[in-house]
């Protein structure tokens, strides 16, 4: 069994508006073994990236962080005072962040901003930074590493800067990298590139990863354990094979029929009815997803359901199994 490297408990973030407040992540709680894959995955909007957001303390200055801790290494660091977090941030914690060509200053080069977190967090000497950062653009595989460090963000294409973005995220060693949604905007070929330099990081340098994304062939390809969000919450989890193979809540089932199979020819894709809620529209107690499940009844619309287990940690947030469990 693999020790515990993250654990995240009833995480709630919140954003004020002139509406009052509205929660982008309500009541989260997951955790992340060493060595493990574990995918977040979800419609936008549903509030993965912002939970990632949130175990960093990143979130944006008009949202807060309400309740919850989030335990890394036997510290919460929702507790820890900036200083001490930025210490966390790129050398125990890596992130790649959704788009490469934001996330990099366009004013300093390739060479000068992945070199940062080197002489920062590892106290490396200009010279020593340099070549230690020649050595990661090599090992994502960029060629001609040299000139690739004088150039700017500008002048490389999206692969290639989310392959920069990787090798920053993995400049200082860390234990876990958070990659929120790695390849967006990128063609094919280039996406599954970017996921074999992600398998090949984790092998190599016994890495955890927490991949956000929308894509289930991403999910399918990459994780150990899936989580699925909705509009904020967490609606099911477990082993990938298994969630795969036997989904239980309805908004699972819809996204896993939403997805072309190579083989099938359809008339017209499944589409999960209705629109995602806005997040300042939500009922106080509920199952969100109610308006759009045709299984959905009276309880499901007072009641939020709880979660239910089933084998092999898979559980699910679903009124449609409370007589099977009362059963059972």
């Amino acid at each position: 069994m693999k020790k515990l490297l993250l654990e995240v408990k009833h995480l709630e973030t919140a954003f004020y508006t002139g509406e009052g407040a509205v929660k982008a992540v309500d009541d989260v709680s997951f955790i992340v073994h060493e060595e493990e894959t574990v995918c977040i995955v979800g419609e936008s909007g549903c509030g993965k990236s912002m939970a990632s957001l949130s175990i960093m303390q990143l979130v944006p200055e008009t949202g807060k962080i309400e309740r919850g801790a989030v335990h890394f290494s036997g510290r919460n660091l929702l507790e820890l005072k900036q200083k001490e977090m930025q210490k966390v941030r790129g050398c125990e914690i890596g992130m790649i962040f959704q788009e490469p060509m934001s996330s990099l200053n366009p004013v300093f080069t390739i060479g000068e901003q992945l070199t940062e977190p080197l002489r920062e967090h590892l106290l490396l000497s200009k010279k020593e930074a340099w070549q230690k950062a020649v050595e990661l653009i090599s090992l994502v595989e960029i060629p001609h590493a040299e000139q690739v460090m004088r150039r700017y963000p500008h002048e490389l294409s999206g692969g290639m800067l989310q392959r920069i973005m990787t090798a920053i995220a993995l400049s200082c060693h860390p234990k876990l990298i958070i990659a929120d949604e790695p390849t967006t905007a990128l063609d094919v070929t280039i996406q599954a590139q970017i996921l074999d330099l992600l398998r090949d990081v984790k092998k190599q340098f016994q890495t955890s990863i927490l991949l956000i994304t929308h894509d289930l062939g991403v999910v399918a390809e990459m994780a150990d354990y899936v989580i699925v969000m909705y509009a904020g919450k967490i609606v099911e989890e477990g082993p990938v094979a298994e969630l795969f193979s036997d989904p239980k809540h309805p908004y699972t089932k819809g996204l896993l029929a939403a997805k072309p199979v190579i083989g099938q020819r359809k008339d017209t894709l499944y589409t999960i009815p209705g629109q995602v809620p806005e997040l300042a529209d939500l009922p106080v107690s509920s199952c969100y997803f109610a308006d759009r499940c045709e299984f959905s009844t009276d309880i499901c619309r007072r009641i939020s359901p709880h979660f239910i287990e089933f084998e092999k940690k898979h559980k699910a947030a679903c009124w449609l199994y409370r007589e099977e469990k009362a059963d059972g």
